[in-house]
């Protein structure tokens, strides 16, 4: 038989938005690759792969998908995406494939799935090892559960690395001018699965896919995926995708030694209670660049509603440990959280003036279902989502009913003006001027320079402005 797995992840980018920039534009479906490196290595199939952000429209998709001769369409389905996933899920089946469905909003709802009359199949959880004998039996002409609970993945060493040329990692590295501020050549790795702990705005549905038990991929097991991607593809900087990279300090302590031998640059996520001097020193001598913390708000009574397990004279010290260890910090944080009140927006707004971060990523709240915040939400009546795309954490429609949006788009636009700029701090200018002699010598000039504009004030006010005023 022949598989295509079907990446539709274009909820508030749309089509041929791949490559402009952003993790959500760059980054290849881990989920997918580790699917499809699974298929590979345990079966005869044949398994390729469709990126919905790479194609012009429906009728594009619909010509793509047709010359792929597939027998099973594999959709990866999550919730903001749900809505493109079903129009896949929809075009594959009036061809005849057999749809089989999968991922985040699969294992939420595995029903809405099987009632749009679009999926045949559902594989809730893990995947990896359940697909493999899906595919056998459908092969063999045996009937399937139309919802399948995936076996649990027990030793993360056994899977085979995410098969990445079945997104052709080559061409996107070559003709991509990656993420500012990294190195240009840039690619994820998933070193762990689940978290150990119960925000609100993510519990229990994460524990659904994965579990309650944390499971850590060996140090030697990750480094030989590192080193497969540098020497193999040319990556130069590595992402950890983990939901944090930090839950195990001895863990984490022991990869960055290794690391270090590797000689790359790399990012992680982590919490800021779960790192201290030694952590983040050592994570910097062995080639981190960047830290992304999920501050999520400057009050102390939102971060005890959200159930996030932290302070703000934490997030205030990781943010001095890593300023003064010369590393990036990527701040994550929310405006619109329920409960919410003036002071404290204004306590989110004074806290970026004190940490400081080289790189905002401000979102909305959404009530995410499948978290303990959508129930509570949903009790109260305060949903306004119209849409499954609305969920989608940088839209700034109204979500939630008697929030105020204009006004807290005010608000981000103050909190946004706490960075310095990239010639104001010597690491974080060393870290541009490298990625800025990469995109030069990968013939990236063009880039290059508009990067220069939008990123110098000074440049933006003048050259920059005269730029977006003759582009309109």
């Amino acid at each position: 038989m022949k598989i295509t797995l079907i990446y539709p992840g274009i909820a508030q980018i749309g089509f041929g938005s791949f490559g402009r920039g952003s993790p959500t534009t760059n980054l290849m479906s881990l989920g997918l690759g580790y699917l499809g490196a699974s298929i590979r290595k345990n079966t005869k199939h044949e398994v390729d792969a469709i990126d919905l952000r790479k194609m012009k429209g429906w009728d594009d998709f619909g010509r793509e998908l047709k010359e792929r001769s597939c027998d099973v369409a594999g959709v990866y389905t999550n919730t903001v995406n749900f809505e493109y996933a079903m129009k896949c899920a929809e075009i594959a089946h009036k061809m005849g494939k057999t749809v089989i469905a999968g991922g985040p909003h699969a294992t939420l709802n595995p029903q809405e799935l099987l009632d749009t009359g679009s999926v045949d199949h559902v594989i809730t959880g893990e995947a990896e090892i359940s697909i493999v004998d899906v595919l056998g039996r459908l092969d063999g002409g045996l009937a399937v559960d139309r919802v399948v609970q995936g076996q649990p993945v027990e030793d993360l060493d056994e899977l085979p690395f995410p098969d990445r040329d079945l997104f052709n990692l080559d061409k996107r590295l070559k003709y991509l001018p990656g993420i500012f501020p990294f190195p240009p050549r840039y690619a994820g790795v998933l070193a762990s699965r689940g978290c150990g702990f119960n925000c609100r705005f993510c519990q229990p549905l994460e524990r659904k896919i994965f579990g309650k038990k944390l499971k850590f991929r060996s140090v030697g097991n990750i480094i030989k995926e590192v080193v497969q991607l540098k020497e193999r593809y040319g990556v130069e900087f590595i992402m950890f995708q983990d939901d944090q990279l930090t839950q195990n300090r001895e863990w984490v302590l022991d990869l960055s030694a290794e690391m270090k031998k590797v000689g790359i640059a790399w990012g992680a996520l982590a919490r800021v209670d779960t790192i201290n001097e030694q952590v983040v020193r050592s994570m910097k001598e062995a080639g981190c660049l960047m830290l992304q913390f999920g501050f999520e708000s400057g009050s102390q009574k939102i971060l005890d509603f959200l159930r996030k397990r932290a302070k703000v004279e934490q997030a205030v010290e990781a943010a001095r440990l890593c300023h003064e260890n010369g590393v990036l910090i990527f701040a994550n944080y929310m405006l619109g959280v329920p409960t919410e009140t003036g002071e404290d927006v204004e306590a989110t707004y004074e806290l970026m003036k004190k940490i400081n971060p080289e790189i905002h990523a401000l979102s909305y709240f959404s009530p995410i279902p499948g978290s303990d915040l959508y129930d509570y939400c949903k009790e109260r009546d305060l949903i306004n989502v119209t849409s499954y795309d609305m969920y989608a954490r940088g839209a700034v429609e109204n979500k939630l009913k008697g929030t105020d949006y204009k006004a807290l788009d005010r608000v981000k636009k103050r909190i946004e003006k706490c960075t310095p700029a990239w010639y104001q701090e010597g690491y974080y200018a060393s870290c541009v001027m490298k990625r800025w002699k990469k995109l030069a010598q990968q013939g990236h000039t063009v880039h290059m320079l508009k990067e220069l504009v939008t990123h110098t004030p000074m440049l933006d006010g003048t050259v920059g402005a005269v730029y977006r005023m003759v582009k309109r």
